[in-house]
């Protein structure tokens, strides 16, 4: 699993592709060597391209987004519990002296809590530990946010423990034993909803488990030359897609 995370991100195969072909370009003359250096260099550099163009990366966001729909007014309103997940905090640093949600947090939440004033749930969730076990800053600061946006703090649990999505799964098992007839809305973006609810299946019924994606990354727009010049935030959102399908393939493999 250790393997599979470290290869979750493009920028690690890209340039393993890019450094081992310069390496045969430059180290060797055997014409074999030589050969293979440039389909390497090619490959990595073709890759690097692909996903740092808009017609790729939005055709892997849309089959992610694609999978679940929001639901409708009336499955929300029957929820019994609202569960979000974190998507990160940026810690204290020179010019922020408190730790502060990033945008996918914040847009979780921001949404999260109108699924929940919408809801008849009692109980909300903030599911997410910091960069190690134990601490409390991602849901803390989830808490302050959800509170901040009319949350009365008594309606809060947090969930500070788990490190990953099957992490949040195994966690909110703990504190709620899964039971037939329980109605759990889980809020994540939109790109990290089939991830969420797989992990979440595996750990409820899947009848109790109910997809909120919020935070849509696709775009419909039409493409034109714009959309084939590379771009770094293009190839940061393939990234994510990316990171998310391997994350898939490995929770079905070990989980």
């Amino acid at each position: 699993m250790a393997m599979l995370r470290a290869c979750s991100n493009p920028a690690t195969w890209i340039l393993l592709l890019l450094i081992t072909g310069i390496f045969l370009l430059w180290g060797s003359r055997r014409q074999l060597w030589l050969k293979t250096g440039w389909y390497l260099v090619v490959l990595g550099t073709s890759v690097l391209y692909l996903l740092s163009i808009s017609p790729a990366s939005n055709g892997l966001v849309y089959y992610l987004e694609s999978q679940y729909q929001p639901p409708s007014k009336e499955i929300i309103a029957n929820l019994d519990i609202v569960v979000i997940l974190n998507g990160g905090v940026t810690p204290p640093r020179k010019f922020s002296k408190s730790p502060e949600a990033s945008g996918a947090t914040y847009s979780r939440v921001f949404n999260g809590v109108e699924i929940f004033k919408q809801s008849s749930a009692k109980i909300l969730v903030l599911s997410g530990a910091g960069d190690e076990q134990g601490s409390n800053s991602t849901s803390e600061v989830m808490k302050n946010l959800a509170i901040k946006l009319g949350v009365s703090a008594d309606k809060i649990i947090t969930e500070p423990r788990s490190l990953h999505t099957m992490g949040h799964a195994i966690e909110l098992a703990k504190i709620f034993p899964p039971k037939e007839g329980m109605k759990i809305g889980i809020v994540t973006s939109a790109l990290h909803i089939p991830r969420s609810i797989y992990s979440f299946q595996r750990k409820f019924p899947p009848n109790t488990i109910i997809p909120i994606p919020v935070g849509y990354s696709y775009s419909s727009s039409k493409y034109g030359i714009k959309s084939f010049i590379p771009s770094a935030h293009t190839l940061s959102q393939s990234s994510y897609a990316i990171h998310e399908l391997i994350g898939i393939i490995g929770y079905r493999l070990f989980y």
